[in-house]
Parts: structure tokens; C-alpha cells; sequence
């Protein structure tokens, strides 16, 4: 991006007030992310969130934020008509010398982004500007409202509300539980949620019809359409994750979730895990209440961040498991294996990946 002469001068990630705040979400992967790899990771829910959550951590302290911080942030324009800012992936409002400027009066650099998803930079007045001539000069006397961060994109999960969600519940029901896990960070409306685990789930959805043994891994449901393909099912005090259905047969994961295994009944009730546990107003938006089939985004994260955040939690999660041992071996092969959790390669790859420097 050109953008007038001087030095080239790296934009590298600063930390926000809002880091150490109780909705501060940024967090780069799924219970259900890892669970997809051809080789999950073993360990509850629990234990992989907290993985999965340390992870982020490292990454976010090392290459930045993902998932768009809403907030208003001030800078000294110095009279100017360009003005750097940190990485902002959308401006919402914006300020200087007390003036409202409306977003005709300024223009977004570089054009189209530094990479797709990603942030601008700079504001640069319109040479049609009707309002603005220049930034202020004046010590923060331009404020900016806005979506900031290096990345920006959501996907539909296909999952809606299954019940009014009002301002303040810390609970979420969906239609579907297969679509949503613990580390997911949500879009309904305006708002951001981050999903850190698994609320009670919904009882009796449908009812078991035929017993079962402590090792059977096929079920019978009375009414197997009322359950779907990824969803945790509750029958007693076991859990069970569905890996595919067959109209009223289901094949499923038994103990899931690190539960016993027990012998089950006739007629015993079938509960199904559809409603979460959710932090309200993530990332700086604001807590409102949602409707009834009010539709559900998730936010992604660029697919080398994703792969990095995986690799990290399960490595830490490895280590925990050696007793957080610097190596391992293998007495039969005479190999030895160094336990690094954190890959300093990867880790230097992908912050080049989102490097920006910009010519002041």
C-alpha cells in the first residue's frame, strides 16, 4: 500500500482495556473443531476448552485479535488529512474536533483491505469531503467507533433459538446442538456470545425402545428424527455423542465426556444437550434479547490460525498428560520425542501471514 514517503513502519498488535474484561472473547477454536480432526484429542469438555481457551491466549498475545473488539478509540490527527490507526475492520462512527463526519467525508485504506476479512489502516479525507479538510489537531480529538482486529468473517450455523433468550440469561437453547460447541464465539443481531460449556440439556426428547448393555454402541430410539447426527445425548447418568443415525438406529460414541457406562432400559428417558452456557456482550457489543428461530452466526478465523490454535491445545494438552515432562521415549524403538507445546515455527509462519506495514 503506498501511502506517501517516510519509513516503513510495522502496525503490531497493542492490548486493549478491554482484554482483562469478563466479555473479552477471543478465542480460535472448537470443542467440535477438534472433534472433526481425523485423530481428536481424548479429555473432557472441560478439559478442552481450557486447552483451547490457553491456546488462544498465545496466540492472541503473539500475533493478535481475530475476532472483531467493538469500542471507540481517540488519536491526534495532527492536522493532517491521513490518519493511522490500529488494524479496524469497520468504521462505525466517527469524530473530530466535536464535528459528526459521515463516512462519504473519508475513504478506508488500502482499498480492498490487506487481505480478504482483513483490516484497514488509515483514514484518508474524501477529495469530496463536505465536512472534513483535515484531523484534528487537538490531543485525541478524533474519536472512532468501530470493529477492530485482523479478521472479520461469519458463517451460518444453521442453528436458530429454540426459546427466548432475554438481556440478561447466561443460557442459550438451539435447535440443533450438533451445530454449536464450547469455544464458539456467536453473532445474533448485533451481539456477540462466547459459548464456554454445556448447559443442563433438554429432557425426555424422546425415549430409548429396546435395552442396552454396557458396551452396545447401537441404540433404538422410539422417534429417531427427533435427534440429530453430532448432538450429545443423556440417557441416565451417561452422555453419548450421535455419529449417525438410520431412521430410529443411531450409532454413538458411548461414556462420552469421560461419563460410566451403565445398562439402560426400555422406555428410559432421552435427553439431548441443545441448550449452553454463554458470556453476554462479548467483545465489547451490547446484551439484547432474542427471539424465537432468531437466526445464529459463528465467527471463523483464517484457516492457518484455526490449524495453529488445534495443534497448540492439543500439544498442551499432550504435555499435561507426561506430567509436563520437556521429553518422552519410547522403550521399545529407542526414539525420543521433545514435548514443545508452543511451535516457535508455526507460530513465526502465521505472524508473518498478518505482518502490515505501512509506508508513513
Amino acid at each position: 500500500m503506498s501511502t506517501g514517503s517516510g519509513t516503513i513502519s510495522p502496525i503490531t498488535p497493542t492490548p486493549t482495556p478491554a482484554a482483562t474484561a469478563a466479555g473479552y472473547a477471543q478465542i480460535f477454536c472448537t470443542i467440535n473443531d477438534l472433534l472433526n480432526d481425523p485423530q481428536p484429542p481424548a479429555g473432557d469438555v472441560a478439559i478442552l476448552f481450557k486447552e483451547i481457551r490457553a491456546a488462544s491466549q498465545v496466540i492472541q498475545q503473539e500475533i493478535g485479535e481475530f475476532i472483531p473488539m467493538s469500542m471507540t478509540r481517540k488519536f491526534t490527527g495532527k492536522g493532517r488529512r491521513r490518519l493511522f490507526i490500529p488494524p479496524v475492520l469497520g468504521v462505525t462512527g466517527l469524530v473530530n474536533d466535536e464535528d459528526t463526519i459521515l463516512s462519504t467525508d473519508y475513504i478506508l485504506q488500502p482499498n480492498n483491505r490487506f487481505w480478504p476479512h482483513g483490516p484497514y489502516t488509515c483514514l484518508e479525507v474524501d477529495p469530496d469531503a463536505a465536512v472534513l479538510s483535515a484531523f484534528a489537531d487537538e490531543q485525541e480529538g478524533v474519536e472512532i467507533t468501530g470493529r477492530w482486529g485482523l479478521y472479520e468473517e461469519t458463517e451460518d450455523t444453521g442453528a436458530t433459538l429454540a426459546a427466548l433468550q432475554t438481556d440478561s440469561a447466561v443460557s442459550l437453547t438451539v435447535s440443533n446442538g450438533a451445530k454449536l460447541s464450547p469455544g464458539a464465539v456467536l453473532l445474533i443481531g448485533s451481539e456477540q456470545e462466547l459459548i464456554s460449556g454445556y448447559d443442563t440439556p433438554v429432557t425426555a426428547v424422546t425415549t430409548l425402545n429396546g435395552t442396552l448393555d454396557l458396551t452396545q454402541e447401537t441404540i433404538i430410539l422410539t422417534n429417531g428424527a427427533l435427534v440429530n447426527i453430532g448432538e450429545i445425548l443423556r440417557i441416565g447418568v451417561e452422555q453419548m455423542r450421535v455419529l449417525d443415525i438410520s431412521t430410529h438406529t443411531l450409532y454413538v460414541q458411548r461414556h462420552w465426556n469421560k461419563t460410566l457406562g451403565a445398562a439402560h432400559t426400555t422406555g428410559a428417558s432421552v435427553d439431548v444437550y441443545r441448550k449452553f452456557v454463554v458470556a453476554r456482550g462479548a467483545n465489547g457489543t451490547t446484551a439484547a434479547a432474542h427471539a424465537v428461530s432468531a437466526a445464529i452466526s459463528r465467527y471463523l478465523v483464517p484457516a492457518d490460525v484455526l490449524f495453529l490454535c488445534k495443534e497448540i491445545a492439543t500439544l498442551m494438552l499432550n504435555k499435561a498428560g507426561t506430567g509436563y515432562a520437556g521429553k518422552t521415549g519410547n522403550e521399545q524403538t529407542g526414539q525420543v520425542y521433545y514435548n514443545d507445546a508452543f511451535p516457535r515455527y508455526d507460530l513465526e509462519r502465521v505472524r508473518e501471514h498478518y505482518a502490515i506495514r505501512t509506508v508513513r
